[in-house]
């Protein structure tokens, strides 16, 4: 009678302590994709005000400004939907953000505006821990897919219906840039 109470009392203890790691690995997913999502209203915040910066000395190239501030608002819109819309919108942020900062880098008399210069220092520090919160949300997710993956803590999760997180992705230009080999150039090498 007591091994079967001490037996059942283990069984339950087991339970609690799985379920509850299971849980704070659930909890860390959701902390690190708003850790991701602060950083996104960052830079969806500094946009405008580069945009405005600039916008007098491109008064010509008013399509730029359209294609990122269309990029901005869909991106905004798409930080209350499911994980693959955020990542398609953000991806085509980073596509109109890196064709501005081409553009601005490219034209002399935007390049050498302070504001603009602080502007896109801040948008780079963003971009830096946007990239440092998708580390860890990604970390997070694979612990959490793990445990949901493991004995015996998967029959826990079966039973309180736990599901897979989705890892935050680079999007495909991101992708292929980092598999790409940066070309160097210096002085003395060899074409």
């Amino acid at each position: 009678m007591i091994a079967t109470i001490l037996t059942i009392a283990a069984g339950i203890l087991i339970f609690i302590y799985l379920q509850n790691r299971l849980a704070a690995a659930k909890n860390a997913v959701t902390t690190g994709y708003s850790g991701i999502d602060v950083q996104l209203k960052r830079r969806h915040d500094l946009i405008p005000a580069l945009v405005d910066s600039v916008r007098g000395a491109m008064a010509q190239e008013n399509r730029i400004f359209d294609r990122l501030l269309d990029a901005r608002r869909a991106a905004m819109s798409a930080r209350n939907g499911d994980i693959a819309s955020v990542q398609e919108a953000e991806a085509e942020l980073s596509a109109a953000l890196s064709a501005f900062v081409a553009y601005s880098e490219d034209t002399p008399e935007i390049g050498s505006t302070g504001n603009v210069r602080a502007l896109q220092k801040q948008l780079e520090e963003t971009e830096d821990q946007i990239s440092a919160a998708r580390r860890l949300y990604n970390a997070n997710v694979e612990r959490y897919n793990t445990q949901l993956d493991a004995i015996p803590s998967n029959w826990i999760a079966r039973v309180m219906r736990f599901e897979h997180a989705k890892p935050f992705a680079l999007a495909t230009a991101e992708a292929e840039a980092v598999r790409t080999m940066p070309r160097i150039d210096l002085p003395g090498s060899r074409p």
